[in-house]
């Protein structure tokens, strides 16, 4: 199946012009829904994250995402 969309990067790029940041619960939430698997969800973000907002930024977005979704 194609799918289209705007990759994650430059949407992160795009929003961090305006001040804008990504609800990640609901994103990881959604991308549960659409049976994504959380580990390659969360690996996307990171490698996204990385690219835009560097290595600090980062590690906490992830890492307050895998505290939250250790149960999943």
């Amino acid at each position: 199946m194609d799918t289209k969309g705007i990759p994650l990067d430059f949407l992160l790029s795009s929003l961090k012009e305006k001040d804008y940041v990504i609800d990640w619960i609901e994103f990881v939430n959604t991308s549960l829904e659409h049976n994504w698997k959380l580990k390659g969800t969360i690996i996307k973000i990171e490698q996204a994250l990385i690219d835009i907002y560097g290595r600090e930024y980062t590690d906490i977005i992830v890492r307050k995402l895998k505290d939250l979704y250790k149960s999943v």
